[in-house]
């Protein structure tokens, strides 16, 4: 039997990382897939860090939006007026509405839902759940740089990544392990709220 999922991690697996798919190819066709010139692509090379960055917050906040609506609905079982309510008062302050993805955003916005976020992940995920935070932080402080066009902030994020397509790459495929990760976390925790899990289809259960 498939593993149960949230709508998010489905809407992660098949919109948003069409949408970094299909950047990728943009950058093939206009590098035919070779090392290309340092000023010929690194704007495009640095659009893709900024849409990495974006997806990932969407799937983030899409993850906490499922996780809100379970706990509204069994805060309020058959009170459909009353989920409104609660589910309003579980995302009124939602750091990831202002701002980036970052591991300190995630922890408070999740702290919210009664979740330890990332003591609970370094427990489930001791070497991924490090590697998962560091390329979160790296990740949006080269957004925030390229963001509010700080060139000091850009330089000093590239002298400790290499800003091209083997470093989006690496990032992307450490944050769609994130991503993974995430779900599960989540889902166990709202198990033991809620007794309700996700379903194997990517709805609530």
């Amino acid at each position: 039997m498939p593993r149960p999922r949230s709508s998010a991690l489905t809407r992660w697996k098949f919109e948003r990382c069409g949408v970094l798919d299909s950047l990728e190819a943009v950058h093939t066709a206009a590098t035919g897939g070779r090392p290309g010139r340092w000023n010929a692509t690194k704007h495009l090379n640095l659009a893709l860090f900024v849409s990495l960055a974006a997806e990932f917050q969407g799937y983030c906040r899409d993850l906490h939006d499922d996780a809100a609506i379970v706990l509204a609905g069994s805060l309020a079982p058959g009170n459909d007026q009353q989920i409104p309510v609660v589910l309003n008062a579980l995302v009124r302050e939602r750091r990831l509405d202002r701002g980036n993805a970052a591991p300190a955003a995630l922890g408070s916005d999740f702290a919210v839902l009664g979740l330890t976020l990332w003591p609970t992940i370094h427990a489930a995920y001791p070497a991924r759940g490090k590697q998962w935070n560091s390329t979160l932080t790296a990740l949006n402080e080269v957004r925030n740089a390229v963001a509010h066009s700080d060139g000091a902030k850009l330089r000093e994020a590239r002298r400790h990544h290499p800003l091209h397509l083997g470093t989006f790459r690496r990032w992307r495929r450490s944050l769609d392990g994130a991503a993974a990760g995430l779900d599960r976390v989540v889902g166990a925790h709202l198990v033991d709220l809620t007794g309700t899990n996700w379903d194997e289809e990517g709805r609530h259960a």
